[in-house]
């Protein structure tokens, strides 16, 4: 590489890898070869590619990862909270391809919390679904929901087959309903969010706690879901305003 006097050496390796991003060289999501590999590419040292990627990071242009790599950072997808909140919606109007899967069903007793949200007691059972949901095939929420499960009993099979709670609830009666309230917060994930969200453990998430309720407004799902926070940004309308997203 031929060196501009007079600028350092991790300023102009910079400027070149992100001159290969925007050429697409890089695509979003993908890896960047090792430290070491782009030291001996560059003939520098490995400080000084680290302060050059550094700098990248602190701009979100790329994250560093620990124990996987440096990545191209995704775009981040803009998700309305609204009284109709529609996974694939949001991801359909941010020109990406949505895909949710399900990675465990299994039926329990409710017990006093998930009762307390539903309305049931607290032996009665509900099924309890666990989802990864993607945009662009990157993965960006995991989300975990409890149904009333003798309302809905087949509702795993349904939701494996389709891919969507909504279309499920459709076929079993549920043509239509809303969210009656979202909470939102911030912590750190678990291993096992983490490993669904291909992130480190150290990167907090944004959490939202739903009720969704039937059009007479008998709740019929509660659920918490984790948002890799680097790649989704939550928006949530003005009091008054009409910005329920369409199923």
């Amino acid at each position: 590489m031929d060196w501009r006097a007079g600028e350092a050496k991790w300023r102009q390796i910079e400027r070149v890898l992100v001159d290969e991003i925007g050429q697409g060289l890089f695509a979003p999501g993908s890896r960047l070869p090792t430290e070491l590999e782009l030291a001996a590419r560059f003939g520098v040292n490995r400080h000084t590619v680290r302060q050059a990627i550094g700098a990248l990071a602190e701009a979100d242009v790329l994250r560093v990862e620990q124990g996987r790599g440096t990545f191209v950072q995704e775009s981040v997808l803009d998700y309305a909270l609204s009284s109709r909140t529609r996974f694939s919606q949001n991801v359909a109007d941010s020109h990406m391809l949505p895909h949710k899967r399900l990675t465990e069903s299994e039926t329990l007793r409710a017990g006093r919390r998930i009762a307390g949200r539903l309305a049931l007691d607290p032996e009665d059972f509900v099924v309890r679904l666990f989802s990864v949901s993607e945009a662009d095939s990157v993965p960006v929420a995991c989300s975990e929901s409890f149904l009333p499960a003798r309302r809905f009993p087949t509702l795993p099979e349904v939701v494996a087959e389709t891919g969507s709670l909504t279309e499920a609830l459709a076929r079993l009666g549920v043509p239509d309903y809303h969210r009656r309230e979202t909470r939102v917060t911030a912590q750190l994930p678990s291993g096992k969010v983490a490993a669904f969200l291909r992130q480190p453990r150290t990167r907090p998430v944004l959490v939202t706690e739903n009720v969704d309720v039937d059009g007479g407004g008998v709740p019929i799902e509660c659920g918490t879901t984790w948002f890799a926070s680097d790649r989704v940004q939550l928006i949530v309308p003005s009091p008054g305003a009409t910005a329920d997203v369409a199923t």
